[in-house]
């Protein structure tokens, strides 16, 4: 771990990562959820453990147990119950597309998110008007079934240089920062494991808005025999060579999600 060596340099790391206001000339207090808790625990920032231009791993003591957490993550427990809502009302608004968003997809050792692993994780961001790509291989030390290396064509050998979850998962963190996410099934499958990692890790479950295309498509096209991606891309006329890699369906499930909400 690296210490902060005085109040002066431990303002400066928590100024340029955003957990602190750049007129701070104090630390003010901060707090820690644990996984599954509404109740929050008061925390101090001991140290770091890695840092990088836009994100850190801080080590955190709460309530006397050294914890490694993400720094978006920290920020988000410093503010959560802040924000209040207006009124009880629940307004239905049309689908249009965000004006920025993350298109996300993931790999893994088979369909169950308690029992299996991910093996790939990709995004396409859409932000400012600049598009930009994450995507990166996890290591695990288990086999590969031979039948999602026979699906994605993944192996233990394609996995041996792979960074393991704990590193991988905050950089993509980082990535997808608040932004909206869109996939395809992906509240039923990818943000079940991806909030299964975070819990494992100390780290709270993604709170981002979510826009999942397989629902979409069956309210835009309801006449179709089924709503599988590939049978979207088929009707949109979307390539599919490149099916079941995770950044491939990245950019099939965003072509696919501007059809739907175009006129169609």
């Amino acid at each position: 771990m690296n210490e902060f060596h005085s109040e002066t340099e431990q303002l400066d790391f928590l100024k340029k990562y955003g957990l602190i206001s750049p007129t701070k000339t104090s630390l003010p207090p901060f707090q820690y959820y644990a996984p599954d808790s509404a109740v929050p625990v008061p925390c101090e920032i001991t140290g770091y453990d890695q840092a990088f231009e836009t994100w850190a791993i801080l080590v955190i003591n709460a309530a006397g147990t050294m914890i490694k957490i993400h720094s978006s993550c920290l920020l988000e427990m410093k503010t959560r119950g802040t924000s209040r809502q207006k009124g009880n009302r629940t307004v239905r608004k049309k689908d249009t597309m965000p004006s920025s968003y993350v298109v996300l997809d993931i790999e893994t050792t088979g369909l169950s998110y308690t029992a299996d692993k991910i093996i790939e994780i990709a995004a396409i961001k859409h932000s400012g008007g600049q598009t930009s790509e994450f995507q990166e291989y996890v290591y695990i030390a288990d086999p590969v079934p031979a039948k999602i290396t026979s699906l994605t064509g993944i192996t233990n050998e394609t996995l041996q240089d792979a960074s393991p979850i704990d590193v991988v998962l905050p950089k993509f963190l980082s990535f997808i920062a608040n932004h909206t996410l869109v996939g395809h099934n992906i509240k039923s499958f990818d943000l079940p494991f991806i909030s299964r990692a975070c819990s494992s890790l100390g780290l709270p479950p993604v709170k981002n808005k979510v826009i999942d295309t397989l629902p979409l498509a069956r309210k835009k096209l309801p006449n179709l025999s089924n709503h599988k991606q590939t049978t979207l891309c088929s009707y949109f006329g979307i390539d599919t060579s490149h099916a079941h890699r995770a950044l491939s369906d990245c950019h099939m499930c965003d072509q696919v999600y501007r059809s739907l909400t175009d006129d169609v």
